[in-house]
C-alpha cells in the first residue's frame, strides 16, 4: 500500500489533487448528492452540492442529470425491476442505451427511494428547472431551496 501524503516535498495531497487524478469525481459527486437525498441527509446533500459549485459544475446540467436518474429510478420501480441486470435489459429493449455502470447506479437510486418521493422529486425538478429559467436567477440557491424541499421531513 502506497500512502500518498506529500505531493513533491512541499506540500499535503489536497482533495483538488485527487479531483484531478479522478476524472469521474464529479459525477461521483453527483451521486453522491443522489444518495444524500435518497437518505434525507440534509447536511450531506448541501455538502454535495457545495463541492459542484466549487468545482464549477453547471448547475442546470447537474439538475438534467438528477431529472434523468430519478425518472430512470421511478421507471424501474414501477416495471418492478430489482437488479441491475434486469434494468440494463429493459431499457436496452425500450430502444434507451443503458451501459452497465448506468444500470447499478439507476439500481441504486431505486433502492434509496420510494415512489412517493421520487414522484415529489419529479414535481421539485419541474420547478427547480423553471426557476433556473428565470431571469437572472441564482443557481446555487434554486438548487439549494430544491435539496432543503426534498429532504424537508
Amino acid at each position: 500500500m502506497i500512502e500518498l501524503a506529500c505531493v513533491g516535498t512541499d506540500r499535503r495531497v489536497t482533495e483538488e489533487d485527487i479531483f484531478n487524478l479522478a476524472p469521474s469525481a464529479k459525477a461521483s459527486t453527483i451521486f453522491a448528492l443522489v444518495n444524500a437525498i435518497g437518505r434525507n441527509d440534509r447536511v450531506g446533500s448541501l455538502e454535495s452540492l457545495d463541492v459542484l459549485v466549487r468545482e464549477g459544475e453547471y448547475l442546470p446540467l447537474a439538475l438534467s442529470f438528477l431529472a434523468t436518474q430519478f425518472r430512470f429510478a421511478f421507471v424501474a420501480k414501477e416495471a418492478k425491476l430489482s437488479n441491475a441486470s434486469q434494468i440494463q435489459a429493459y431499457f436496452t429493449k425500450q430502444g434507451t442505451p443503458m451501459w452497465r455502470s448506468r444500470a447499478e447506479q439507476v439500481a441504486q437510486t431505486a433502492a434509496a427511494f420510494p415512489v412517493e418521493k421520487l414522484r415529489t422529486a419529479a414535481i421539485k425538478i419541474y420547478e427547480t428547472d423553471k426557476a433556473l429559467r428565470d431571469a437572472r436567477p441564482d443557481d446555487r440557491t434554486v438548487m439549494e431551496r430544491f435539496v432543503l424541499e426534498l429532504t424537508g421531513t
